[in-house]
């Protein structure tokens, strides 16, 4: 069974710095603070584990020196700032593959990691104190690619790209760019850089050989009326990010009584967290509304597939006072039998929780259901619950369309 807990506290400013970001983008169910290495010697200073993915964040703060040499004091800094953090992630790469779980900073156990022939690991550096002055750099500095950003680009890259899966799908296409052999020629900055990709339909081009980042892209996209489109829309996204920081806080306060193990639970908002911005958007309208209507008392059960990631979702809502465990049971039931009706979907996530009532608390429940094979069994029982119980028996299919963008 994984044992999961909050993250520590940085013990610097520089760390602090991080660990807010951290926090604000991803939750603290696998953000991991100062994790101990071999010794008990501090790993890194951010850790970041997501099946598959594992992000190893190095933070340094070092103030530029000005001895009136300015090409020797960048020198000096890029030695202290870079160098030094790319070692720590190096270090902390081979610690990483050579051990099983996360040591969390007080020595106690935390998340495991993913298995070697699936994990994906992510070399993050941010160099704090350059005040802007200096040109950061950022490539294969002998094992392996480190993507290096400064404070201000490392805030807008995660304020734009605030999901696990957008922010990691960002640093391997930047990555695969770097690969292709393709030269980037930069007039501008990261944020540039991020415009750039964003305007292109969150990619690179592929048919060109050198790639020119112009100055002050990053203003001119954020200034386009479909950007502020899409986070005027985004808006609804949110109340997905608020359901899954209210699930994890019960996951990790133990308040999920009648759910499946700690572990399934981990699986369940795992596979939520991975859904991205523009999926949680639509998710968080279609949860929205179905919360609407249940407290009208005009549905009690609903359910969606993801777009993205093809998991369906039911979500069900029970009036006050109602026995958990019954309702975990159904929930439980319909999940299994979605799982029948959507071949296509092996995994189901299921969310039960109270009509909404003014004045009166809510409880939540999350069942994870994941199963490859359909049998001729599993059918029979699927008949048997829509025969008894009336479970999905006529569903009412709706098609949703989204723009990311929604100009018009």
């Amino acid at each position: 069974m994984l044992v999961l807990r909050n993250m520590d506290k940085p013990v610097n400013d520089s760390e602090e710095f991080v660990y807010q970001v951290c926090h604000k983008s991803f939750l603290s169910l696998w953000s991991y603070a100062n994790p101990r290495g071999k010794n008990s010697k501090e790993l890194c200073d951010i850790l970041i584990v997501c099946e598959p993915d594992i992000i190893i964040i190095s933070v340094k703060d070092i103030k530029l020196t000005d001895s009136g040499d300015i090409e020797v004091d960048w020198k000096r800094w890029l030695k202290k700032a870079i160098e030094g953090s790319v070692d720590q992630i190096y270090g902390a790469e081979k610690r990483i593959k050579s051990t099983s779980h996360v040591i969390q900073s007080d020595g106690s156990q935390g998340l495991a990691f993913p298995s070697s022939d699936v994990q994906r690991i992510h070399r993050v550096a941010v160099a704090l104190g350059g005040d802007d002055k200096v040109p950061i750099q950022f490539g294969d500095f002998g094992k392996g690619f480190v993507h290096i950003f400064d404070r201000v680009s490392f805030e807008t890259i995660l304020r734009e790209l605030d999901t696990i899966t957008d922010f990691v799908q960002y640093l391997i296409d930047k990555e695969d760019l770097y690969a292709s052999g393709k030269k980037t020629v930069f007039d501008g900055s990261e944020e540039d850089l991020l415009g750039y990709y964003i305007h292109n339909g969150r990619s690179y081009p592929q048919d060109f050989n050198i790639i020119i980042v112009g100055s002050n892209i990053w203003n001119e996209i954020i200034k386009k009326p479909e950007y502020t489109a899409k986070k005027i829309a985004d808006k609804d996204s949110y109340m997905w990010d608020k359901l899954l920081e209210t699930i994890s806080k019960d996951v990790l306060n133990n308040n999920l009584e009648f759910c499946s193990d700690l572990n399934q639970s981990e699986l369940a908002l795992r596979a939520m967290a991975r859904e991205t911005r523009f999926t949680r958007r639509i998710l968080g309208k279609f949860f929205k509304d179905f919360m609407d209507s249940a407290a009208k008392r005009k549905t009690e059960s609903r359910m969606l597939i993801s777009p993205q990631t093809s998991i369906a979702y039911v979500f069900l809502a029970k009036p006050h006072g109602e026995d958990r465990q019954h309702r975990v049971a159904v929930l439980g039931g319909r999940c299994f039998v979605v799982r029948g009706l959507q071949q296509n979907c092996k995994t189901v996530i299921g969310i039960a929780t109270e009509q909404y009532q003014p004045g009166q608390g809510s409880s939540f429940d999350i069942v994870y259901l994941h199963q490859e094979t359909w049998t001729d069994e599993n059918q029979k029982q699927l008949e048997y619950a829509q025969k008894e119980f009336g479970w999905f028996v006529n569903p009412q299919q709706t098609a949703v369309h989204e723009e990311e963008y929604p100009i018009n």
